[in-house]
């Protein structure tokens, strides 16, 4: 009777761990089977939850004159000293009404477009009809009042929760980029002078091919150049504001409608699970279970059949 009851409790045992095993894989093949649309529409879920951050601009630390040299001389140190400095800021506060400090940081900017300043995207996230949205913002102002402006916004927060200010100076490229210039301007120079020197309809056409190789060059090192120098006076600021928690109304809202369509989704949701679980288990394990039943089976007929030959063998003697 204990051997039977030691079986039946290893069959249930091994039962459980199949289980507990299928379950185990049917889980990873949802996780790792996920098809093409849920991964779109999880990327999209993803690219929602905050903007990107948009271009650095740039300032000069020493204000650059009008007219730039046509040539870089490496010697002269007033034009040496000139910078190039990328500032960015970011600043992350709780202000008592959202809608009101985006009006506001609106204002400042506008008292600043003559200058240049402008919104570059406004976005609201949340927010019900008794609460107030989280708001985050993209503004370019000039870079002369980098420093103002973080300040005015910081004056607008009831708590400040993060500010962070960046600079790079990036004078090296800017003058990487007039050395270029000379060196390729002085090659085209050189190709027109070529050209009207030229005898034969094949050095004509050969210095043609590198003349306008060679303008395609200064023209795209011209348009690089250009924008440092325009974005030079503007720099970039990310606001996000957040609602700060004691100005909001305490909730009293109770919906119980859409609780219950909640768990009626969740029941559903729970049976379609088991029922595919049950499905998998029936096509992907069962059969496996059926036939380590069967070996098992068989082990223990044969097993037991032994063990009657040899007590049948060990009586007939003793019989005797």
């Amino acid at each position: 009777m204990r051997k039977k009851l030691y079986l039946i409790g290893g069959i249930a045992a091994g039962l459980m761990l199949a289980c507990i095993v299928s379950w185990v894989l049917f889980a990873s093949a949802n996780q790792y089977g996920v098809s093409d649309a849920e991964l779109g529409s999880r990327g999209l879920a993803a690219s929602g939850a905050a903007p990107p951050m948009s271009e650095v601009a740039l300032e000069k630390v020493v204000e650059m004159p009008g007219a730039q040299p046509s040539a870089y001389n490496p010697a002269d140190q007033a034009y040496a000293a000139e910078r190039l400095i990328i500032r960015s800021g970011n600043i992350s506060m709780a202000v008592n009404d959202t809608r009101a400090a985006l009006a506001t940081i609106e204002g400042l900017v506008e008292g600043m477009a003559s200058e240049g300043a402008f919104v570059v995207s406004a976005d609201e996230y949340g927010g019900t009809e008794g609460s107030q949205p989280q708001i985050t913002l993209s503004i370019r102002i000039p870079a002369s009042r980098f420093d103002e402006t973080m300040n005015r916004l910081a004056e607008l927060a009831v708590n400040v929760t993060s500010r962070n200010e960046s600079a790079q100076d990036v004078t090296e490229e800017y003058v990487d980029l007039e050395a270029r210039l000379e060196s390729l301007e002085a090659a085209r120079q050189r190709l027109l002078d070529i050209m009207a020197e030229a005898r034969s309809t094949k050095d004509v056409l050969e210095a043609e091919q590198q003349l306008t190789q060679r303008e395609a060059e200064i023209e795209s090192l011209k348009g690089r150049k250009q924008y440092l120098e325009q974005s030079a006076r503007l720099s970039s600021i990310w606001v996000d504001l957040q609602p700060y928690l004691l100005s909001q109304p305490v909730g009293n809202e109770w919906r119980p409608a859409e609780t219950t369509r909640r768990a009626v989704d969740a029941l559903l949701a729970g049976l379609r699970g088991f029922g595919d679980f049950m499905i998998f288990f029936t096509i992907a394990i069962l059969p496996w279970l059926a036939g380590i039943g069967l070996v098992i089976f068989l082990v223990v007929r044969f097993v037991r059949w032994r063990a009657r030959v040899r007590r049948g063998r060990a009586s007939g003697p003793a019989s005797d």
